[in-house]
């Protein structure tokens, strides 16, 4: 019987999923606005871009130490109220006349350090709401959430950007955070009192040490971060070139690409709904394993449409990865959250959280050598190899031996 995850994990949910969607409308029409409006350059959008990005590798550490010590709910409440006062300080000095390209960088790097750490407390408060046996199926619905976020998102802001411009579409997520703020503000959470010491630079890095060292020391969690950040470094390699493969190899339209993504997004929301059954089936831990390595060897196959029936191709790809990137995810998470102290919590998904999106810029830039060096196919196929690669670090291990969240063997099993 599938526990039951009552309504305040809805209202988490529900908190969540209005604020992803925020993220992903504001990550399209703040560009936009900056292209449309302030007439940017290329490299000034670069700029913006990495203003929204870099806070989850400047400050995702200390971030998780200080979730760890604050109440998680009201950090959600403060971080969403954040981002709405930040996008809506953006479409004030728009409406002022105030056009600097300064703002926009400024508010893109404050809305970018608020999602880290929502992102971090949202992630360490789900077990509180849900308890053990409850995680797997809302980790599930969690990551359906993102995924419909990130696929329908993006075309939500580009509909809102044609119809009522770029800056009155920043309003629309300005007002999406505050729907977030009043749903969270109705729930009841009983967070456990977590005493600390006071807290200055010397305890703050003390923190962090404790929560790298247990991430290090541990057998599933270090598996995980060499796994996910070698997983995520051959998807940049090959990602850094993905589009030029789309558009100058295979000749695709934009709606033919952004069809493509549609797929994968769809396949992410499908795999999320099946994880239940999937794990049910053939338990958590054997599932994230095989999940990564199919991933890694489905990308493989990208290069070979070329050859012909090149959006049967891409669309099989985007099928399997769609799925098995579901379930990895969904079971790396929740496995990450059982077997980690609720008192470290925001600490280790900081960690893993920085271990993850540390390799990516290197990526990019070794795609776009290897372009020059070798060819753009030969590029996406070495980005996939290493992809697959990573499946070794989770293969041979105690995580096989998993077979259910919360069961008084998973410990067993991870620490043997």
């Amino acid at each position: 019987m599938k526990p039951r995850l009552g309504g305040e994990f809805l209202k988490l949910w529900v908190g969540q999923g209005v604020s992803q969607f925020g993220t992903q409308v504001s990550m399209l029409a703040i560009p936009t606005l900056a292209i449309l409006v302030y007439q940017a350059t290329p490299f000034q959008v670069s700029v913006i871009g990495a203003a929204q990005v870099v806070p989850f590798a400047l400050f995702a550490l200390p971030a998780g130490t200080l979730v760890d010590r604050w109440p998680r709910r009201l950090t959600l409440i403060v971080c969403d109220t954040g981002r709405a006062l930040a996008a809506g300080a953006l479409v004030l000095a728009y409406l002022a006349g105030y056009r600097e390209l300064w703002v926009i960088y400024v508010v893109a790097a404050v809305m970018g350090t608020f999602t880290v750490v929502f992102d971090i407390a949202y992630l360490s408060l789900v077990p509180q709401v849900v308890g053990a046996k409850g995680l797997l199926g809302a980790n599930a619905r969690l990551s359906a959430t993102d995924s419909v976020a990130e696929t329908a998102g993006p075309a939500i802001g580009g509909a809102l950007v044609a119809a009522i411009g770029p800056a009155k579409a920043v309003f629309v997520d300005s007002v999406s955070y505050l729907i977030s703020v009043v749903v969270l503000l109705f729930m009841k959470t009983e967070e456990t009192a977590r005493e600390k010491p006071k807290l200055d630079a010397r305890t703050m890095l003390a923190e962090i040490r404790e929560g790298l060292r247990f991430v290090v020391k541990h057998p599933v969690l270090a598996r995980l971060a060499v796994a996910n950040s070698t997983f995520d470094f051959g998807v940049a390699i090959f990602q850094s070139v993905y589009l030029i493969f789309l558009y100058k190899t295979l000749h695709f339209s934009p709606w033919q690409v952004g069809l493509l993504a549609a797929v994968t997004g769809v396949s992410n929301v499908l795999g999320a709904m099946t994880i239940s059954r999937v794990v049910g089936r053939f338990g958590l831990g054997p599932t994230l394993v095989h999940s990564i390595l199919a991933g890694g060897v489905a990308y493989l196959f990208l290069p070979l449409s070329q050859m012909g029936a090149a959006i049967a191709v891409i669309v099989v790809v985007n099928v399997i990865a769609g799925f098995t990137n579901a379930w990895y995810d969904i079971n790396q998470y929740t496995l990450r959250q059982t077997v980690t102290p609720d008192h470290l919590l925001g600490r280790v998904n900081a960690t893993m959280r920085m271990i993850f999106s540390g390799p990516r810029p290197l990526g990019f830039l070794l795609g776009g050598g290897l372009a020059v060096w070798t060819s753009v196919p030969t590029t996406i196929f070495l980005g996939a190899l290493v992809s697959t690669v990573s499946a070794l670090f989770v293969f041979f291990g105690p995580i096989r031996a998993v077979r259910e969240a919360g069961e008084d063997e998973t410990q067993e099993a991870v620490t043997t």
